[in-house]
């Protein structure tokens, strides 16, 4: 990317860099710019405080239940459970690492223009499809919830299947 392609994030190189007749306007953006970008990084702070913790909780106790099993087989077969071990650091710094990522990446002054984001879609899916059952779990456990998963699984089954296709079918041939 060249220089003109790249968008202004801050006027302080322009601001040294040129006659210093427009550097009061220059200096007023400057304030606006930090603080939207302020406001939009303690956005995103509180949104990861939260959407953070309903991942991390999960991950946390899949990763402490994989680390277990992992120490007691190694346990009997007498190798150090080393790759359970690094899960198991990567899973206790996940929360902390979102919001240090946050950070980082809305307070930096330039931008790569050449990085591409990673491919999360599968990992994202994946985690939903586990955090949602430990959720369930839990708030079940503690009350919140009263449809025992026995009572959702007999819900299920007691739809009738049967007429529900037929509307559909019905409903999309006018």
């Amino acid at each position: 990317m060249t220089q003109q392609q790249q968008p202004i994030l801050s006027y302080s190189r322009l601001a040294q860099s040129e006659p210093s007749e427009g550097v009061p306007v220059r200096h007023a953006v400057n304030k606006a710019f930090a603080g939207v970008t302020w406001a939009i990084l303690a956005i995103v702070l509180v949104v990861w405080a939260v959407v953070g913790a309903v991942f991390w909780i999960p991950l946390m106790l899949r990763t402490v239940l994989q680390f277990s099993l992992s120490h007691l087989k190694s346990v009997f077969v007498g190798k150090r459970p080393e790759g359970a071990a690094r899960a198991l650091q990567s899973a206790v710094s996940f929360y902390r690492r979102g919001f240090v990522v946050a950070f980082e990446v809305i307070m930096r002054e330039e931008i790569d223009g050449n990085a591409k984001d990673p491919e999360t879609g599968n990992l994202l899916l994946l985690e939903l499809l586990w955090a949602v059952p430990v959720w369930y779990l839990i708030l079940f456990g503690v009350g919140v919830i009263q449809a025992s998963p026995v009572d959702l699984w007999n819900g299920f089954g007691s739809i009738q299947w049967g007429q529900l296709l037929g509307s559909l079918f019905d409903w999309f041939r006018g």
